[in-house]
């Protein structure tokens, strides 16, 4: 999903705000932003540039989905080298509701 496309949602519907999830890889030290649209997450893309947005830092992510009236969305933290995993999902997936 483009970040324009997610503006014109809030813009139509600001009560109807999606889930938004913030994801974290294990040893990774970018953040990207997954959008919840019909029980499917699609990755959040910049407008210019059409590839995945990567954020610093967590308060990066807040102050651009802020913008959009977006006030709380999921942290969730992965491992994709969880050696323990079966069937093609990592077994380390921890979410944790956040306020921005």
């Amino acid at each position: 999903m483009n970040y324009s496309q997610l503006k014109a949602w809030m813009r139509a519907d600001p009560r109807s705000c999606p889930q938004c999830y913030i994801m974290a890889h294990a040893g990774g030290a970018k953040y990207s932003v997954e959008v919840e649209v019909k029980h499917e997450l699609e990755p959040l893309r910049s407008d210019q540039t059409g590839e995945v947005m990567q954020f610093d830092h967590v308060g990066q992510v807040g102050e651009k989905l802020k913008a959009l009236g977006i006030e709380e969305g999921v942290l969730r933290l992965m491992d994709p080298y969880d050696e323990f995993a079966t069937g093609g999902e990592p077994g380390c997936r921890e979410d944790m509701p956040i306020r921005f």
